[in-house]
């Protein structure tokens, strides 16, 4: 049978799999750690009752990065691998990343509010998890949909 006549077919289910974990376990840590610097700031801010929060950001923002980092690989791997599987297998609408970002980042808040229940949770904390887990979760369900078997 010739190569062009053949129906296309979808990927093998492993393939799939792969691939988000692949996704999810590369872009979650990078994105974790970028988001993390930033989050930081922010929840220094809302946490500061001195009002003298310039001291210390820098140390600040470089361990909510670093606290970022593993946070950002368990969000974007607990993130990845739901969406791709349901965008690629049940609803392919989900294959607009425009469409999937705001679910990840709605199942990035859900993974933020388990940590707000077993954390300690105050209002730095809360800021922190729901700016970093949002954006995590956003940036790669977007490109969790975007990436194609054949990279592997």
């Amino acid at each position: 049978m010739e190569s062009s006549n053949a129906l296309a077919r979808n990927p093998p289910l492993y393939k799939e799999i792969l691939v988000a974990l692949l996704v999810g376990g590369l872009f979650g840590p990078v994105v974790g750690w970028f988001v993390g610097t930033f989050a930081t700031l922010f929840a220094t801010v809302v946490a500061d009752d001195t009002g003298n929060v310039t001291r210390g950001m820098r140390v600040s923002a470089f361990l909510g990065g670093m606290l970022g980092i593993p946070l950002g690989a368990a969000i974007g791997l607990i993130v990845s691998l739901p969406i791709r599987l349901l965008s690629v297998r049940l609803f392919r609408f989900l294959n607009n990343p425009w469409i999937a970002a705001p679910l990840g980042a709605a199942l990035g808040w859900v993974c933020a509010l388990l940590i707000l229940i077993r954390w300690y949770s105050s209002a730095g904390t809360a800021v922190y998890v729901g700016l970093h887990s949002m954006a995590v979760g956003g940036i790669v369900a977007a490109v969790t949909v975007l990436a194609k078997p054949k990279w592997l």
